[in-house]
């Protein structure tokens, strides 16, 4: 019998927080469990769940809107050097300094090293600096980031548009698609919206518009307050924002009687059931797995035209846009979908379709398996 390769996942999230990268990583341990011996890198948030894995404190002062950073210590620099030490491959997730000083040791220490790029690092982390400094460390985490994107053997990416981007920015590594997938069985349409409403305590005559993901400055969140505020019958309506954020962010929305913010959840279909409409006004995105979910739950989504969104969201077919900057039009669209039930529906359905036949975890993670092991038998 042939050992497997030992794969080492490198991640800059883990339990409590729930996110694209978090679910990514729980599919691909669900797939790749007989292909590979696993083996994880992650942040220490106090909840440690799973097999082999190496937990790295992080600095409860440096932070960049409510993302921990790590602790720069002796002891995660040696856990660090140990787990990539002990691997056959390195399979990196996300723009953190554990991603990044995992490639440094990767290319250090010889191994096969495979980054997956969630988002584009200088596009989230320029929205949390002053002005006066935006396109200085702009222009420092692209330069740093692309540089290490060269020093690893593939980039993989979520969808095409952004091979050509990443190439026009200087990345000279292979580059491989392998889109996200949705678990369209979970997230599934709700067979009684109103009970869902009821079994999170939210009366089931209002009309509820929901919100999926961090709670922050990169998406947006406060032009979608700023929208719902804008809404008429406010007696009849309710905001439902299913994450957590940053606290100067998060109690803005808990002082409206009308909005509840729930932190991070585990059973996030349960509460996309209980919508009506889904905004994802984020400022960056690549594929937008929240999105993706909402519409598998057969909502009607609204959304800003960023990432991959703009090429899977079809106006007026599957979904709505909005200028990412105007919370009036976005209040105008989320009216418009209120007043319009036949559409909300036809949206909804459309927007199921859409997911079911175009994406899907087991074509995703069998590609980026064949990717990883055909590195390592060759």
């Amino acid at each position: 019998m042939n050992q497997r390769p030992k794969l080492l996942i490198v991640a800059d999230t883990y339990y409590p927080k729930v996110d694209g990268t978090l679910k990514f990583i729980e599919e691909f341990l669900k797939r790749s469990q007989d292909s590979f011996e696993i083996s994880l890198l992650v942040p220490d948030y106090g909840i440690h769940r799973g097999k082999n894995v190496t937990y790295l404190k992080i600095s409860k002062i440096l932070k960049i809107s409510g993302y921990a950073n790590l602790k720069f210590s002796f002891a995660n620099f040696s856990k660090i050097k140990k787990a990539i030490k002990d691997a056959d491959l390195v399979f990196i997730q996300g723009p953190a300094m554990i991603g990044y000083l995992s490639i440094y040791y990767a290319r250090r220490y010889g191994k096969k090293t495979f980054f997956y790029t969630h988002t584009l690092s200088w596009e989230l982390f320029e929205k949390f600096f002053p002005k006066i400094i935006k396109k200085l460390f702009y222009s420092l985490i692209k330069k740093m980031s692309i540089a290490l994107y060269n020093r690893c053997d593939t980039l993989l990416i979520p969808y095409h548009e952004l091979k050509e981007q990443l190439k026009e920015e200087g990345v000279e590594i292979d580059i491989a698609v392998a889109r996200l997938g949705v678990d369209i069985e979970v997230f599934n349409p709700a067979p009684d919206r109103r009970l869902s409403k009821k079994n999170l305590n939210i009366d089931p005559d209002k009309k509820v518009i929901g919100y999926v993901g961090r709670i922050s400055k990169e998406k947006n969140t406060q032009l979608l307050l700023e929208a719902f505020k804008k809404l008429e019958d406010q007696e009849n309506i309710f905001l439902l924002m299913v994450g957590d954020g940053p606290k100067k962010q998060t109690e803005q929305f808990k002082e409206i009687k009308n909005c509840k913010v729930t932190g991070f959840v585990h059973n996030v279909q349960d509460y996309l059931k209980a919508m009506d409409i889904f905004v994802m006004p984020s400022l960056t995105e690549t594929t937008s797995l929240a999105t993706l979910e909402a519409m598998s739950t057969s909502l009607a989504v609204i959304a800003t035209r960023v990432g991959f969104i703009k090429s899977y969201i079809i106006k007026n077919h599957n979904g709505l846009f909005f200028p990412r900057n105007s919370s009036a039009m976005l209040s105008v669209k989320i009216s418009k979908l209120l007043k319009d039930r036949e559409m909300r529906e036809r949206l909804g359905q459309n927007a199921r379709k859409t997911v079911a036949y175009g994406f899907s975890w087991e074509r995703s993670i069998n590609r980026i398996k064949r990717i990883l092991l055909k590195e390592y038998y060759n």
